[in-house]
């Protein structure tokens, strides 16, 4: 019965993880159209001006061995070494913008250890992806 109850808690917390990053994501895609607005004046997609309006969202997850408090303490740190303005810390969750691109490290509590879902939006998709992956190896 204990295992039962025990996966039983693993699966709701990966759920609820799974939410998270579906909010991150909608609210990182709603800050971009905030800030530049799709162009609405583009018909057709045949243009590569029309094409880099697209916003693009990377985004990386993993599994620590820390805890979720340390967890949201290295992403302040990183977003800050990376050269992000603007960077909150609320509780667990950390945000900043750079360049017009903005990133997103989301830490979960995890039974002592963390899950931790980071996510980078922006219109140049090769520095989104850099961000990205700056961020994912400095986790």
């Amino acid at each position: 019965m204990k295992l039962i109850i025990s996966h039983s808690k693993e699966i709701i917390s990966a759920i609820i993880a799974g939410v998270i990053i579906a909010i991150i994501s909608t609210l990182i895609l709603d800050f971009i159209y905030a800030e530049t607005g799709p162009d609405e004046t583009v018909v057709s997609m045949e243009s590569t001006q029309a094409a880099s309006a697209v916003p693009q969202l990377w985004s990386h997850h993993k599994f620590l061995e820390i805890s979720a408090d340390e967890c949201s303490n290295n992403a302040l740190s990183i977003l800050n070494e990376l050269g992000f303005n603007s960077v909150i810390k609320n509780k667990l969750y950390v945000y900043g913008n750079r360049n017009g691109n903005r990133a997103a490290i989301k830490c979960v509590n995890m039974g002592g250890n963390s899950f931790v879902y980071a996510a980078v939006a922006g219109a140049d998709v090769t520095l989104v992806e850099k961000l990205r992956n700056e961020i994912a190896w400095k986790l």
